[in-house]
């Protein structure tokens, strides 16, 4: 579990230098209406290259992949998720990350939405919990599964019921995943804590890898 209170201040251009074979993760303020702007900011900085020559542009799946001056980035590995006040961007070279991020809301029905998307084992885990308990373990397990779909370059349409985890203290371990996504045990998901009222993920399939968790210097 990485707190909200483990995010280093730093200078991206500093330590996208030292990227080398670790997972760089990023919080950042988040406002509506800036778009992608805070993502090509931290991605030029990892590119050595200025924000207006680089261009986003969704595959199939709706992920985004960099371009610079019309060439595609084959090296980084990126992703990013926004929600509410706050946004993750994740960073690596040797394996593909994914990231997501929940602001906690009131009123989410989450049993319903369990029983509707969830595999039958984690509902009855959930089933199983008082009300206040539910809810946390249900945005903590939605962003594991996004994590991990997002890293699959799937996202939500490859179906959150065939990636499922079994309930581990507080949080949530890969248990039993479809074919296509693989052996969960050579799956690597580490539970966030971001920023307050917020749950993350951020997952990658390979080797266990260091972390390191930035936030934007203040000048």
């Amino acid at each position: 579990m990485i707190g909200s209170g483990e995010f280093i201040s730093a200078v991206p251009a500093s330590v996208a230098r030292q990227l080398g074979d670790a997972v760089h993760l990023w919080r950042m303020p988040h406002a509506r209406g800036i778009g992608r702007t805070p993502l090509l900011a931290l991605l030029a900085a990892y590119l050595d290259t200025d924000a207006a020559a680089l261009e986003l542009r969704n595959d199939e799946h709706g992920k985004p992949h960099a371009y610079v001056r019309g060439e595609p980035c084959r090296g980084l590995q990126f992703n990013w998720s926004h929600s509410g006040e706050w946004a993750l961007i994740t960073m690596a070279r040797n394996v593909v990350p994914g990231v997501d991020i929940e602001q906690a809301r009131a009123g989410v029905k989450t049993l319903e939405i369990a029983q509707r998307f969830f595999a039958p084992e984690e509902m009855q885990a959930m089933a199983a919990c008082a009300d206040a308990e539910r809810d946390a373990l249900f945005f903590r397990l939605w962003c594991a599964k996004e994590a991990v779909l997002k890293a699959l370059g799937r996202g939500l349409a490859f179906g959150l019921e065939r990636v499922a985890f079994a309930r581990q203290g507080e949080g949530w371990q890969p248990s039993r995943f479809d074919a296509e996504a693989g052996n969960p045990a050579d799956w690597q998901v580490l539970m966030l804590s971001p920023a307050p009222g917020c749950d993350g993920a951020l997952a990658w399939r390979g080797p266990p890898k260091a972390v390191r968790a930035f936030q934007i210097a203040a000048e």
